[in-house]
């Protein structure tokens, strides 16, 4: 610590007043050090200082961090899919200099109004009465002078036929309700309570703050709006860094607050030039208005942010035909901010929305949003482009909701017969839901109509966080619109709908794409869950309970949600290629290939791989179809190729792939059986057999020796030649007959099938030729289920009925089909008695071993 040396007083002072002096010096140089110490403690301290005690540019550090704070929280990165984009314009200030940051150059603007301002009046000292009485007008034209001014409003109400904002310029009242600004008697049907000075050339930099704006429509007898931008509460016609806070407006003609070009008929190709940028409309409060709370045309860079828009009276429209919104997006408008606003009573909540003849709205983000008993809470649409025969839509793209809510929409006498919806996309492409509620009324009659509408030529629309609840009495939660003016690429992902509508999603004819993923629909008692007239919607992880049908796909019910992938699949594979999008590799590995349409490798290795159509290679390795015809199957196979249409092929082979590792086939066309080894049956069958018809037509029971009467059989008597025994163990079985009639085809001279030449699929193929008179309409019954046919055993052991003279070693002869003891020659040998006779039953059981008598 420094010293501080000092001088005492000389001796010749008075005693008294020299230790005075002295100790007065002392305690000076313990101040001294004692400022020094705490100095360096303040050097050295951590919190020297709170944020709140330090200027940052024009404001607290606070101010600054906690803006900064509430910016990262509430920030929306846009994307269109390719790049990020950052808007570097809305960063460059009228000086060249560029901000890092949008927020920070209009927190720039408003600290240069602040400096800017040369004069701090209240317009009471130039003659303005709060009371309510005198007219206010030139009072405030005397105050506002040419602006740079900071106007101040005492509590009342002013009286004025309109005041005009020039550039920098404050205008600041005590706040709602308790400064008014409101419309002289006398004020023309166009005027508005407030507007920027100069429209036509454009203002800068005007604050409006803490005030209620009454347009006064029952002035001169009733007055409403004239057309155009006229007859609002507060307009901002070509204003460059405009904020207006905490502002009421009341019962305009028109609108309560019009961010705005000079006027709403623009064609130009820069339609934005004339408009309003960087505009902020923060907590207000809006309601009577003829058309809409607040508007937007033809403006960039707006901020609307914590306002709230209710109960319109319509009267700018013809009764019965309001379409008066909370908040509308109009013509022209681009990177508009809607952030946490609160609607109701309204025609439409937030409507984004063009006329025909003008640029669609874009690049629009509404975060937050509760919409309360309007008729349509959200309604995204470019008017014009939404028919079959309309043109579409160049610049309806780019919206975004998130977190927003959708609160028991209702219908309303402002827009007769308009249905109630939750949210409504028309035209409209790209647009990004995160996060949407739609809560409905169960009480309320919704008239069976859709409250989610995907409709009017609508795509790209991605819905992510969904839930829907309480429209017990409408036809559908969610409808995507089919027809010649269908959507398409809608997705939709991570949903719950819950007691809601009678049938969950509904997807119209000629929509195909479509994707619905991970979702939930439960409801008491319901019809559907997901309807679709085609298979055509991809489906995974969906679950729906309470419904007749869990989905109702291309007229097919379903008792659950089927899992319903279209498009090339590839699926627990390690490699391969799918190169249809009706083809499949599942289960695989070594590179397998599908190459053509209706194609599936399952379960195969090797570099198995099919081509044309309607192929599959299934279970093996290194095996493939080849080939332009359709419909070749191998199966379990190693190193075996099918060129074969219409045919399943098996077999083994070392080395390359070829058709000779073939060891066995089945073919189609011909009804062919084909193999290389015995065909061997493993069953307990005992006897080879054939079909043949009873003479009467009378059905023969089991075991009966039979004989034949010309080409069909009877029971067996003395001194017949047996044919053989009806059996029940046969092991194979010949003339079935089983799939068609026997004649369906031409046969040659000698039984052998005629056979001619069609063209599948680009091959020839040879088939059996139809028989002229088989009629395919006949209901065709196979032998086996008629009485008249019977299998009889030829060769091989039968069980042979028989009476009390056969014994083991005998051969027999036949009484009325029954087996006897033959003295000579006979028929077959007795192998086994399986049953004694039973003279009760009239009949034994013998097994024997048999073979055609000659």
């Amino acid at each position: 610590m420094p010293k501080f040396p000092y001088r005492k007083a000389g001796a010749a002072w008075d005693r008294v007043f020299r230790n005075d002096h002295n100790q007065n010096l002392d305690d000076i140089a313990d101040d001294i050090r004692g400022s020094y110490t705490e100095l360096a403690s303040h050097k050295n301290a951590k919190t020297a200082h709170t944020s709140d005690q330090i200027d940052h540019g024009g404001f607290s550090l606070r101010t600054y961090i906690d803006g900064l704070y509430n910016r990262i929280r509430n920030l929306i990165l846009n994307a269109d899919g390719t790049n990020v984009k950052e808007v570097v314009d809305a960063r460059v200030d009228t000086e060249g200099n560029i901000a890092p940051l949008l927020k920070e150059r209009l927190d720039k603007e408003y600290n240069k109004l602040l400096r800017k301002i040369e004069r701090d009046v209240n317009v009471d000292d130039y003659g303005a009465d709060p009371t309510g009485v005198n007219d206010s007008t030139e009072a405030f034209k005397k105050a506002i002078g040419n602006g740079k001014v900071r106007l101040n409003l005492s509590a009342g109400t002013y009286i004025v036929k309109g005041v005009k904002l020039p550039s920098w310029t404050y205008l600041i009242g005590q706040g709602m309700g308790v400064t008014t600004l409101k419309l002289h008697e006398d004020t023309p049907a166009s005027e508005w309570v407030i507007i920027n000075a100069d429209p036509a050339s454009g203002n800068r930099n005007i604050v409006v703050q803490g005030m209620s704006l009454d347009w006064n429509p029952e002035r001169q007898g009733g007055v409403g709006a004239t057309g155009g931008i006229y007859s609002s509460c507060l307009t901002f016609a070509q204003v460059k860094f405009g904020i207006v806070r905490e502002v009421e407006g009341i019962n305009p003609g028109l609108h309560c607050f019009d961010v705005s070009a000079p006027t709403y008929d623009i064609t130009a190709k820069d339609y934005t030039a004339t408009g309003s940028k960087y505009v902020w409309i923060d907590r207000c409060v809006g309601h009577g208005y003829g058309d809409d709370g607040i508007t937007t045309h033809y403006s960039e860079y707006i901020f609307i942010t914590h306002n709230v828009m209710t109960n319109p009276s319509g009267k700018a429209h013809k009764k019965g035909a309001s379409n008066s919104n909370g908040i509308e997006v109009d013509d022209g408008s681009k990177h508009v901010w809607l952030i946490d606003n609160y609607t109701e009573g309204n025609v439409r909540g937030v409507e984004v929305k063009a006329h025909t003849e003008w640029p669609a709205p874009s690049n629009v983000h509404i975060r937050g949003h509760e919409s309360f008993r309007d008729v349509r809470s959200y309604d995204l649409r470019h008017i014009g482009h939404h028919l079959a025969t309309d043109p579409w839509s160049e610049t309806a793209r780019d919206v975004t909701l998130v977190d927003c809510t959708a609160r028991e929409p209702i219908y309303n006498s402002l827009y007769d017969g308009l249905e109630p919806k939750a949210l409504v996309i028309s035209a409209y492409q790209r647009v990004k839901i995160i996060g949407f509620t739609a809560i409905g009324d169960p009480t309320y009659d919704y008239k069976g109509k859709s409250m989610i509408a995907f409709q009017y030529k609508s795509r790209k629309i991605n819905v992510t966080n969904l839930q829907i609840s309480g429209f017990k009495k409408a036809g559908y939660d969610i409808n995507v619109t089919g027809g010649d003016q269908r959507t398409d690429d809608v997705f939709i992902s991570d949903f719950v709908i819950h007691d809601s509508a009678q049938n969950g999603i509904g997807i119209g004819g000629g929509v195909y794409n479509v994707n619905l993923n991970n979702g939930i629909l439960h409801v008491a008692s319901g019809t559907a869950g997901i309807t679709s007239p085609n298979t055509q919607t991809n489906i995974l992880m969906v679950r729906a309970y309470g419904y007749e049908s869990a989905a109702v796909l291309g007229g097919q019910k379903h008792s659950v949600v089927p899992n319903n992938v279209k498009g090339g699949f590839r699926a627990a594979s390690t490699s391969g290629h799918v190169l249809d999008k009706t083809s499949a590799v599942i289960a695989t590995t070594g590179g397998c290939i599908t190459k053509g349409p209706r194609n599936v490798v399952l379960g195969a290795s090797g570099g198995s791989s099919t081509t044309a159509s309607r192929q599959a290679v299934i279970a093996s390795n290194n095996s493939h179809t080849k080939g332009d015809g359709p419909s070749r199957v191998v199966l379990a196979a190693n190193g075996v190729i099918n060129d074969n249409g219409y045919s399943v092929r098996g077999g083994y082979g070392s080395g390359s792939a070829s058709t000779g590792n073939t060891k066995w086939e089945l073919d189609s066309t011909g009804g062919h059986i084909r193999g290389t080894g015995r065909v061997e049956s493993v069953s307990d069958f005992k006897d080879f057999a054939e079909y043949f018809e009873s003479a009467d037509g009378q059905k023969i029971d089991s075991s009966y020796l039979v004989a034949l009467e010309g080409e069909k059989i009877r029971k067996a008597g003395e001194g017949d030649k047996i044919l053989g025994v009806v059996s029940e163990t046969a092991g194979l079985v010949l003339g079935g007959a089983a799939f068609y009639w026997n004649d369906q085809f031409e046969r040659n001279e000698f039984g052998g099938l005629v056979y001619e030449t069609v063209i599948d699929g680009g091959e020839e193929l040879s088939v059996p030729k139809l028989n002229p008179d088989y009629d395919p309409s006949l209901e065709y019954v196979p032998r086996d289920s008629r009485d008249e046919w019977h299998v009889i055993g030829l060769i091989g052991q039968v069980f042979v009925r028989i009476d009390e003279t056969v014994a083991v070693g005998d051969s027999v002869s036949a009484i009325e089909g029954i087996a006897t003891k033959a003295e000579s020659g006979g028929y077959g040998t007795v192998m086994k008695i399986k049953s004694p006779y039973d003279a009760e039953k009239g009949y034994g059981v013998a097994q024997m071993i048999v073979t055609p008598q000659h």
